[in-house]
Parts: structure tokens; sequence; C-alpha cells
């Protein structure tokens, strides 16, 4: 996606800072070399005018990369030239001796800020790789623990059930009350079980994608359908604002359904009850643009990014039946990357509700839409 994210930012204002205090040492370092250069002047004379020049260059270059050693060579060769060469008059610099001097200097600096360059490329890779391993431990960390939290639940239940049936097996009512609780209980385990399987094949990008021209609102239709029952059962208002004329884009209908039930469904589940939930499919000089927005319980105004990593629940939210992993908004970014699009979440704070805005480019309305079933959403 197109944006910068705060640790994006934060990488790139610490970025320049480094730059820059790679100059300033530069700086420093030529300044030191100068001065030591002076020291040692009664008993070098002209002899090695840019010796001690040259290790400030390879401080430079160490610590600051390849810019900072080639202004530590700029420097040096102009102040060394200048004060050891060049002083007391100025023909002394035009002789061959002093040229060679000066050039073997500028080549010795150059090479030095190509060898300090690469290393300080090298640093930041290792660097990086270091943060990347560390990461995912966290991720695989946070992966157990999320899933032993959340089979946990299910578990205890099926362990009630159980006693339920040891004890009373003759009574018809308690059966069929423990049979209720295995077969939900079950079902929520398979659903954590799919979850999974279908995190791992989207984010690998191991999913078959049937790409087709399809109607947005066809599509929209649909996901509508899959979530009209949750969310009169949480009493929300559902509004819907799309056009009259087909909205079509290249992508795999099924999967941009399930792109816009989950968007909806998560709408519904972190509204209070009673709650309103705007749908809106609109045409922007990108391509076709939907924004789902709700009244519910929202999130502070920098954890936009974060909601879309795996296994990351919205602030406060309550585990119960409906809950999931925190897989689903991962599954949703990917999904609308693979069709070269956008999503992105925004909230003015906790409890100032929330918008999801997902962008698809949009394809020439001559191609017409795909063959799907579905009945296009109307607005209301």
């Amino acid at each position: 996606m197109g944006r910068t994210t705060t640790n994006d930012a934060a990488h790139d204002a610490s970025s320049r800072e480094s730059a820059w205090d790679g100059y300033a040492l530069a700086l420093l370092a030529v300044a030191g070399g100068l001065g030591l250069r002076f020291l040692l002047n009664p008993f070098l004379g002209q002899q090695g005018p840019y010796l001690i020049l040259a290790l400030s260059v390879a401080l430079a270059a160490l610590y600051g990369g390849f810019g900072p050693g080639m202004f530590a060579t700029a420097l040096g060769t102009m102040a060394g030239t200048y004060l050891f060469v060049g002083h007391p008059g100025w023909e002394g610099v035009l002789q061959p001796p002093n040229i060679t001097r000066t050039l073997l200097f500028i080549a010795i600096g150059v090479s030095i800020s190509v060898i300090g360059g690469r290393l300080k490329a090298s640093r930041r890779a290792l660097s990086q790789s270091v943060l990347e391993l560390r990461r995912s431990n966290r991720a695989k960390d946070q992966v157990l623990a999320t899933v032993a939290h959340e089979i946990r639940n299910p578990l205890s239940a099926l362990s009630t059930a159980s006693e339920v049936l040891q004890r009373s097996a003759t009574d018809p009512a308690r059966v069929a009350w423990a049979a209720g609780i295995v077969s939900r209980q079950v079902r929520q385990i398979a659903r954590m079980s799919d979850e999974l399987m279908d995190t791992s094949k989207v984010l690998h990008g191991k999913i078959d994608m049937q790409m087709a021209p399809v109607d947005l609102r066809a599509v929209l239709g649909e996901a509508h359908d899959q979530v009209e029952a949750f969310i009169a059962s949480k009493q929300h208002q559902l509004t819907s604002d799309v056009p009259d004329t087909p909205a079509p884009v290249r992508g795999d209908a099924g999967r941009l359904v399930q792109v816009f039930a989950n968007l909806l469904n998560n709408a519904a589940k972190y509204t209070p009850a009673g709650g309103d939930i705007a749908l809106k499919l609109s045409s922007v000089p990108a391509g076709w643009e939907v924004t789902i927005t709700d009244t519910g319980q929202g999130f502070a105004q920098s954890g936009g990014d974060d909601l879309f990593e795996p296994f990351v629940q919205a602030p406060g939210a309550v585990v119960n039946e409906t809950s999931g992993l925190g897989l689903g908004l991962a599954i949703v970014k990917r999904i609308v990357e693979m069709h070269g699009g956008s999503v992105v979440a925004h909230s003015a704070g906790a409890g100032k509700g929330a918008t999801f805005t997902v962008v698809l480019p949009a394809i020439p309305a001559q191609t017409g839409a795909g063959p799907v079933d579905f009945a296009p959403l109307r607005s209301s």
C-alpha cells in the first residue's frame, strides 16, 4: 500500500539522523587528524602530509559509510594540501611529487569510502535480519499463546459436556444439552483450524485465484447476505449507498466476498447493539472505493496498521464463540493486495467508531461482469 506507517516514518527519521551523525563524525575526524598532524609537524615536516588524514577517512567511512568517507576525503584533500603541501607557497602544489601524493590520497580515500559504504550496508542488512528474526520469534510465541488461549474455552466446555454425559446418560434433556455444547465447540475448533489453514495459504500466496471481470455491486450483495443474520441479531441499522451502474473489477468473486463479509462482520461484532453501519461504493481516480463505517468501539488513531497483522485482536475484544484468532484482517489485506488494491483502517479514537476503506482497480465497463450468481446490492 502506498502509505508511510508510523514505524516507517520513525525509521526514516532515524536514518536521516544517522546520516547527519556520520558527516559530523567525518568533520571531527578530519579536525582531529589535522590537529594530530600539526603536533607531529616538527618531526614530519612535509613528509607524509596526508598520512594521518587517511586514518580520519577510514574512521569516517567505517562508521558513516560512503558519503561521510568521501566528505572526509574532500576535506582532508583541501585542508592537507593548503596546510602541509601548499604552505608557505602554492607553487609547491603543482610539483610532480606533490601531485602524485594528492592523487594517491584521493584514490585511497575513494577506495576506503567504497569499502566503508559496503560495510555499512552489510551491517544494516544484518541488523534488519536480526530484527526480522526477533519479530518472527515473537510472532511464533504469539501464535502459540493465542491458539492456546482460544482453544482453552472450547476444551473446557467439552470437558463439562463429557462430565454431564457420564453422570446423566439416562436423562434425554441433559444428553441433548451436552450434545449441543459438543456440536458448537467442535464447530468453533474447526473454524479456528480453517482460519489457520486459510491464513497460511493466503499469506504464502498458495491459493488459486479465479480472476475474471466481476461487478463489485454483486460481490457486496453476496457479502451482505452472508452477514445479514448476524447484523440483525445485534440490532444494527445497516445503510448502503451504491451506484445504479455496474462497478466492474477484475478479481476472484469468492475471495472478494470473503473480504467484504469479514469487514462487515467485524463492524457488527465490535459495535454495541443498536449501532449504525454504513456501506458505500463509489468511483475514485484509483478505481472503485468501498468504505465500511461503524459507530463501534474504534481504536487508537495510530493503531490502524497493527490491526492487519496476524493474530492481532481489536483492543477490548471480548473472547466468545464469535471471536477468532485475529487472522481475518490479515487475510483481508493479503487478498486485496493480490487484486492490486489497498485497504486501510481509520478511527478518530477509542469509542468513536471505525472506517475501513478498500480500493480496487477498475476495468473498462465494456468488458462486462463475470458469470457470478450474486444479485447486485442496492442502496438503502
